[in-house]
């Protein structure tokens, strides 16, 4: 009976903590171009939040997935990448997956919308290469979004 109760509480807590920390998550869905087509799925979690007296924007991290065609076939190739914004529009990203290193700069609308720009680094002959084109909507809850500066 300890043991049942002692787990249910573990859960109870872990389960609180959660929620409070769902505000700080997002859905990313994107589509990009590294001499390949591909789609992209994934999770961003905001580390920090703005800090309006130096313009920074938030420090975000992400988890996902390339999904793309390779010879008729479907695959996809798990990523991570780091992103921050500056003065609440400029975006720059650094992301690595198994199949290229990828930095990128852009513009962010809000921390919901992001058109960025790069270039992709292939790993062992890998047909992510070149110059680098993608746009991702986030969908999130109010509070992972920027704020408005308005004076």
């Amino acid at each position: 009976m300890k043991r049942v109760f002692t787990a249910l509480v573990l859960i109870i807590l872990i389960n609180t903590y959660a929620v409070g920390q769902i505000d700080k998550l997002a859905a990313n869905i994107g589509y990009e171009y590294m001499h390949k087509n591909s789609g992209y799925l994934g999770a961003e979690y905001r580390i920090n939040n703005n800090d309006l007296k130096n313009n920074n924007g938030p420090l975000n991290i992400g988890v996902g997935t390339y999904m793309y065609g390779n010879n008729g076939k479907f695959s996809i190739a798990p990523e991570i990448h780091l992103n921050q914004t500056w003065m609440h529009f400029l975006i720059t990203e650094v992301s690595a997956s198994t199949k290229n290193i990828k930095p990128s700069v852009g513009l962010s609308l809000m921390n919901l919308t992001r058109i960025q720009f790069g270039y992709s680094f292939p790993i062992d002959q890998s047909e992510f290469k070149g110059f680098y084109f993608g746009f991702h909507i986030l969908i999130g809850r109010s509070p992972f979004y920027d704020e408005i500066k308005i004076y």
